[in-house]
């Protein structure tokens, strides 16, 4: 059964970038058996249906797109 989780933590940091040749920030981790892909929210959502097909847990931080952070608040 596939884990879709609001991550409590933020596991992504702003360095992580979409792993489908996107130049955009990874907001969503997606683990498989043979490894793991992080993807910016466009990315995630056109693969959904393989991505959920495929792998056994996915944390999704897309909440935190545009959220401010805490130095900047």
């Amino acid at each position: 059964m596939l884990d879709i989780m609001p991550s409590a933590s933020a596991t992504l940091s702003k360095a992580d970038r979409c792993d489908a040749a996107c130049p955009a920030q990874a907001f969503v981790l997606v683990k498989f058996l043979t490894g793991e892909l992080t993807f910016c929210g466009h990315h995630y959502e056109k693969y959904a249906a393989a991505i959920i097909k495929d792998s056994y847990e996915v944390i999704d931080e897309r909440d935190r797109i545009n959220a401010k952070s805490e130095s900047s608040a």
